[in-house]
């Protein structure tokens, strides 16, 4: 059931928009549901729409040596602006769902006419690539911490949700941490 209240709400949170702008954007909402560990968006395809989570958690994460390395987690009322929409760019990133996730989309070609009579969108989009871009930036700042335990510390004061809900061995992978490390760190011992 698409709840296109709370992703209008967030939304307007970025930037108010005028009742004719969000009945026209609501127009090409779409209700999608994904099981734990669904892909819906991996490397080498493109995105095509925005997101918002109506329910559950989801990853991003890029291709490591070994295994995928965890870049992002998104909960419950967030957007999802998938790497490469905004200049139709191939993605170089998985997303998937952590947990059974509902999303209500709205396909970059929708925005894109909509935008077309209501202009107050384009500083929405603005905006909204703004985020996107300080996503990016706090992931950098965290990586940029040189103990883990101040990484971890650091979660928990900023995305406490992550410690709560998220599969320890995921964020381990956030941390750039082995899962043992991580165990010790959230247990408080030494490590």
């Amino acid at each position: 059931m698409i709840d296109s209240t709370a992703f209008i709400q967030r939304l307007n949170r970025t930037r108010n928009l005028p009742v004719k702008a969000c009945t026209a954007l609501t127009e090409g909402f779409r209700y999608n549901r994904f099981e734990a560990q669904e892909t819906f968006l991996s490397p080498g395809n493109y995105a095509s729409s925005i997101y918002y989570i109506q329910s559950g958690l989801v990853r991003g994460a890029i291709e490591g040596r070994n295994e995928k390395i965890t870049t992002w987690f998104k909960q419950d009322g967030e957007l999802i602006i998938p790497q490469g929409l905004f200049n139709q760019q191939a993605s170089e990133e998985y997303i998937n769902a952590i947990a059974k996730t509902s999303v209500i989309s709205v396909s970059f070609r929708h925005i894109l006419k909509v935008m077309e009579s209501n202009h107050e969108l384009n500083e929405l989009m603005l905006l909204l690539l703004n985020e996107a871009l300080m996503t990016g930036h706090y992931r950098e700042k965290l990586l940029r911490i040189p103990a883990a335990r101040d990484r971890y510390d650091y979660v928990a004061e900023h995305e406490n949700f992550v410690l709560k809900r998220i599969p320890h061995y995921l964020v381990a992978s956030y941390l750039n941490v082995t899962k043992e490390t991580f165990s010790r760190l959230h247990k408080g011992l030494a490590y």
